[in-house]
């Protein structure tokens, strides 16, 4: 049974208003994709005025990772985020006064309408029980609670812990696998020495490819979802790494599918979790040697990919249309 609502009781690393704000700034980089947020405070301009130092830090991290990759997925992730986050609306105006905002900063008494697709919410301060009713009941289900007061007054709310979501999303990339395994592809052998073997990923794709894509694709957003619902996540390498082989299988399969493009499998997280590890030599040679499609088409057919080949046929025609 899903829960209506969860909270993450949160302590920042250092103590102190800056380091709170920018500890928040940070869990909302992971979750800037699910939807809009707020930040309940006492002296909204004043922490506004903080976030965005801590959010233009953030973007200028990613920058710097951009700048040091050779890796085409990973330069076409960073490059979406970055955009995404200048372009991120902060604001001390409330949902009504401007209902386009993204993240807002709101005092307690503010919360008598909360923003539309708000799945984030940011407790600084402490709060009476009736606006914590009162602002729960405008949430949507599965909506995050992150209180850094400590507060002992969600108890009576019933609110399930953050861990749950996590665990679903463990859940969900175990339906994944198994999903996987049906058609005899083990992400785990897609990675050699922590990078992907090509050879490998084309044959898993040319896989999916064969009848299997739109079922695929389902799975793998669930488990997406699921994943974004639950960040910020702590991963193990080696299951970082699994998770990274299915996202990727997921952009590749999407990229190559007849119907609307979406950004959904390209969309970045932060270095705990992050996606699109690719193989460097590779890329590297792509981008130098810059291999045509129809090279790529003779190459995968010669392999007995025919799947794939075809699939980059059609994806060639589309473009050229």
């Amino acid at each position: 049974m899903i829960a209506k609502y969860y909270i993450e009781l949160r302590k920042p690393a250092a103590r102190g208003t800056e380091s709170v704000i920018a500890d928040a700034m940070r869990h909302l980089n992971t979750r800037q994709y699910l939807g809009k947020a707020v930040v309940v405070c006492e002296q909204p301009a004043i922490a506004l005025s903080t976030a965005r130092k801590q959010w233009l830090k953030l973007s200028r991290a990613l920058q710097r990772q951009r700048s040091s990759t050779l890796n085409a997925d990973k330069i076409l992730k960073y490059t979406h985020t970055i955009t995404r986050m200048q372009r991120m609306h902060f604001t001390t105006k409330t949902p009504l006064e401007r209902p386009d905002g993204e993240v807002y900063f709101l005092r307690p008494e503010e919360l008598t309408t909360m923003p539309a697709h708000c799945w984030t919410v940011y407790v600084l301060c402490p709060l009476k029980p009736r606006l914590i009713s009162q602002s729960l009941e405008q949430l949507p289900v599965e909506t995050l609670i992150v209180d850094y007061m400590q507060s002992d007054a969600w108890s009576a709310l019933n609110l399930a812990p953050k861990r749950l979501l996590e665990a679903r999303a463990k859940s969900q990339w175990q339906q994944a696998d198994r999903f996987l395994k049906d058609y005899d592809i083990d992400v785990r052998k897609l990675i050699v020495n922590g990078i992907h073997d090509p050879e490998a990923m084309d044959d898993a794709l040319d896989n999916i490819l064969g009848g299997h894509s739109h079922d695929f694709l389902q799975v793998a957003n669930e488990f997406q979802r699921a994943l974004e619902l639950a960040r910020p996540l702590r991963l193990k390498k080696d299951i970082r790494y699994t998770y990274d082989s299915l996202i990727l299988l997921a952009h590749r399969v999407q990229a190559l599918r007849p119907d609307a493009y979406s950004h959904h499998f390209l969309e970045s997280y932060n270095e705990d979790d992050t996606f699109f590890l690719y193989d460097a030599a590779r890329t590297r040679k792509h981008l130098i040697g810059a291999e045509t499609l129809r090279e790529a088409y003779d190459r995968h057919t010669k392999a007995g990919r025919h799947h794939l080949a075809r699939s980059l046929q059609s994806f060639a025609e589309e473009s050229s249309s």
